[in-house]
């Protein structure tokens, strides 16, 4: 199964594949693909609460590196909130459950585990640009999970 065909209808991107849509600079990858093969397939996609804050983070940090230009910064920012990303809440059950991955994936920080929480939760398809965390999913057995690349 190709990374564009999703196994159902919902799914979650972390902040990874949002910037690599909004800033093509910082990526070698076609992923706005993605985004119109996701689109007319009706998919919806979900974020963890703590997306807006890991992009709006990374937006800033272009803008501070001088990779892009403070007003290319608010336009991406822009970008962002017209992905139209489904953003849920974190509830401690999803802060157990971030953690219980994070353990599961030997990981000292659970950032990208509420990605994982959150798919599983849906019963989505997970896709990153993080290919060290795709993998280590995978190597567990995950079958919902994709590096966007592939």
């Amino acid at each position: 199964m190709s990374s564009s065909s999703p196994t159902s209808a919902t799914i979650v991107i972390d902040a990874s594949v949002a910037i690599w849509a909004i800033l093509p600079v910082m990526s070698t990858v076609d992923v706005i693909s993605h985004f119109v093969t996701w689109r007319q397939a009706n998919c919806e996609i979900h974020v963890p609460s703590l997306w807006l804050a890991e992009c709006t983070s990374v937006i800033r940090r272009a803008v501070h590196s001088n990779i892009i230009q403070s007003k290319e910064g608010l336009i991406a920012l822009e970008d962002l909130f017209a992905l139209d990303a489904v953003v849920t809440p974190t509830t401690a059950q999803h802060c157990r459950m971030a953690y219980a991955w994070a353990e599961r994936l030997a990981q000292a920080k659970a950032y990208d585990s509420f990605y994982l929480a959150l798919a599983e939760e849906l019963g989505a398809t997970f896709f990153t640009a993080d290919k060290r965390l795709a993998n280590s999913a995978q190597q567990l057995g995950v079958g919902w999970v994709y590096w966007i690349d592939k």
